[in-house]
């Protein structure tokens, strides 16, 4: 499996090289992440312009021209939530101008001075409040089969909601000011096959769930070293059964460094809490050679992407990108004498060509479509036979909405 996904990264790797010859910086937001523990890319490297509020929505201030790395995409703990700075040249404001205190007050900087009307105090709680809510995002994938004998279907569907939170706002070790970012979701998986026999025992649910919760933190320490951190705690399971099988802890833990105004290295590991891989490693980088352009030469989810045209509210990008998709989960098996209840893994690679729309306005959607190849998709089961069931190779359509 290992040599397979440094294919899809050195696939990617030569993707980038025609763009050698421009140079600024850029970003865009991730696809859509699969509620199946999709990797997605991490934050941006890039410093936005001095008017970036880091509490602030995120779609509300998504130029990719002025703003690199802002993103409306609430991707999970592990692919560092939504989009966020590298790092941020300003400090950062929980209310809107005008409402800080005068020189010499006892109200600490980043908070809004006494209002002295009624109407004041409800402006300045309408504005923390929406500074504190980052976005919602769904989307929804689906893996062609028609359930005989291995040929497995599967559709995904899962939505999230992110806020934002100080979170040692002043420390010299948060020179970007990052927020604590929070964010809960819920993912459906519809599982169609596979055809069980006496030959065959492979058996699925027909459907699972996942409730978690991610918490993720990208501090710059120094304008060169920084992180990349976050958690994942959730429950995935049938709801049939509950055990402690079920709960399963995620994160990442990945250190930056800025080596040039337009590349940035990483190295770290990835935990998945897989019953058949614990534990990825997690290493390349990103560069942004100019406003057009973004690649993330990156292990396990290499990427590579293009902005090819623009509307009256929209620039348009296409990409190709690369990922270990998949996810365990718990069930009662039907194909077992006791009818036991075990863990089960699904793994696959995933190789997808897509577009996405980012808004020009301060608000606004966002999405993405994309159609991949899917490979190596195997079932593990902790409790066999089969332990291993391989599956063929199918086709995959993924479709991502935010705001």
């Amino acid at each position: 499996m290992a040599s397979r996904l440094r294919i899809i990264a050195v696939t990617i790797a030569c993707v980038a090289l025609p763009a050698v010859a421009r140079s600024q910086t850029s970003s865009l937001p991730p696809p859509a992440a699969s509620s199946l523990d999709r990797l997605a890319q991490a934050p941006s490297l890039s410093p936005p312009p001095a008017t970036w509020d880091p509490y602030a929505p995120q779609a509300a201030q998504f130029v990719p021209q002025q703003a690199p790395g802002t993103s409306t995409w609430a991707p999970s703990a592990i692919s560092g939530q939504p989009g966020y700075p590298g790092y941020s040249t300003a400090a950062p404001s929980l209310v809107p101008p005008g409402t800080q205190p005068p020189p010499g007050t006892l109200t600490p900087a980043g908070y809004p001075a006494p209002s002295t009307t009624f109407q004041q105090s409800v402006q300045q709680t309408y504005a923390q409040t929406m500074h504190v809510f980052q976005g919602v995002r769904g989307s929804w994938a689906y893996l062609l089969g028609d359930g005989q004998g291995t040929n497995v279907g599967v559709n995904e569907l899962d939505t999230t909601a992110t806020f934002a939170l100080p979170f040692f706002h002043n420390s010299p070790v948060n020179v970007n000011h990052a927020p604590l970012l929070i964010t809960p979701g819920f993912g459906l998986q519809l599982w169609d096959g596979p055809q069980t026999s006496q030959t065959l025992l492979a058996d699925l649910p027909p459907n699972t769930y996942d409730v978690f919760l991610d918490t993720a933190w990208n501090p710059k320490f120094t304008p060169v070293f920084g992180a990349e951190l976050g958690i994942r705690v959730g429950i995935y399971t049938n709801w049939d059964v509950l055990v402690w099988e079920s709960w399963r802890i995620m994160g990442r833990a990945i250190g930056t460094l800025q080596m040039t105004p337009t590349m940035q290295g990483k190295v770290g590991i990835i935990y998945l809490d897989r019953n058949q891989v614990k534990l990825l490693p997690a290493v390349g980088m990103t560069w942004t050679p100019n406003a057009d352009a973004r690649y993330d030469i990156f292990f396990p989810a290499p990427r590579a992407a293009k902005r090819f045209g623009a509307t009256a509210r929209h620039d348009w990008w296409g990409y190709i990108s690369g990922e270990y998709g998949g996810g365990a989960w718990t069930f009662r098996r039907s194909t077992s004498l006791y009818n036991m209840i075990t863990g089960f893994d699904y793994n696959d690679i995933r190789i997808a060509l897509g577009t996405e729309w980012v808004p020009k306005s301060q608000t606004g959607f966002a999405g993405n479509f994309e159609v991949g190849y899917v490979f190596y998709r195997q079932l593990f089961y902790v409790q066999g036979p089969p332990q291993i069931q391989d599956l063929p190779d199918t086709i995959m359509f993924r479709l991502g909405l935010a705001y």
